[in-house]
């Protein structure tokens, strides 16, 4: 898709057309995107990511985006943006439709709610009483949805203007591999753009955590109950997620890591370490600072 066919939809002014194929944030690492800069601060950074190929942004910082990009400016980027991204939601754009497929050997209860269409549940899945499975959810083989759970939700993602707050939709999917269970009340959002929210196989998610947009969740990974898993995180196989943890957006939980209950991470965790505290830093430095603090 060329910019020129939808720079209109935000109101912005094309200065240099070009094709891009997808939507995505600075932080985003796809190919082919188109973006918004609205702060000088990250005008280097937009240089540095490769996968970028068209920029919104307002006339004053026009001449920091290389000439390599397809270029279209407007007073309010970030609106724009939204506003380009949620009529192209509409149109197709990122996902293919298909009537729900859920195979003979999957076993619904009659008070589940799938959607009567975008989701496929395979062979030996369980989907338990008052689960929901909304749009663009695909459930592997042996899969266990618990009681109350959503699977296929939303999580924030606003757009605050001092005139208007948009609301930008959820457009990607959510793919819940083979021998994932998955606990009551629990909800996971789909991803916010082409991308999908992703459970590798034999994950488990506890009752009533919540995993966002573009969360990927590595193979026998565990999130525990009550959990909150924020936007983009990816955490490793067999890593361990306590009850009551909060991650931050965007942050790297490595193989085999352990947050402890209740913790509260804001910076990425390599892999193997054991982190604790609000905010969790190392278990071992989280008890000797208790210690002397206790002395």
């Amino acid at each position: 898709m060329r910019l020129s066919e939808v720079a209109g939809l935000g109101g912005a002014a094309v200065r240099r057309d070009g094709e891009f194929q997808n939507l995505g944030f600075l932080s985003d690492k796809q190919d082919g995107m188109l973006l918004f800069l609205e702060s000088p601060r990250f005008a280097r950074a937009v240089g540095r990511n490769g996968g970028v190929r068209a920029i919104l942004t307002t006339p004053e910082l026009a001449e920091t985006i290389p000439a390599r990009l397809a270029l279209a400016v407007c007073e309010q980027p970030r609106l724009a943006f939204a506003a380009i991204h949620n009529a192209l939601e509409e149109t197709g754009f990122y996902w293919e439709e298909f009537a729900t497929v859920i195979d003979p050997q999957a076993q619904v209860h009659p008070t589940a709610w799938i959607a009567p269409k975008n989701v496929r549940v395979a062979r030996n899945s369980i989907v338990g009483p008052h689960a929901t499975i909304l749009e663009r959810s695909v459930i592997g083989e042996s899969v266990n949805v618990g009681a109350g759970a959503v699977l296929g939700g939303v999580g924030f993602q606003t757009v605050r203007t001092n005139q208007a707050w948009v609301e930008m939709r959820h457009a990607g999917g959510l793919t819940v591999c083979d021998g994932v269970h998955i606990l009551p009340g629990a909800v996971i959002a789909t991803g916010l753009f082409r991308d999908s929210t992703e459970l590798s196989s034999e994950a488990r998610v506890g009752s009533q955590a919540f995993i966002s947009h573009g969360v990927r969740l590595g193979e026998r990974a565990f999130v525990g109950h009550g959990a909150v898993v924020n936007g983009n995180v990816a955490i490793g196989k067999e890593a361990w997620v306590g009850p009551g943890a909060v991650i931050a957006n965007n942050l790297e939980i490595g193989d085999h890591a352990f947050v402890s209950l209740g913790a509260v991470v804001i910076r990425n965790v390599p892999a193997g370490v054991h982190i604790s505290g609000n905010f969790a830093k190392s278990h071992r430095g989280l008890l000797r600072s208790l210690a002397q603090s206790a002395g």
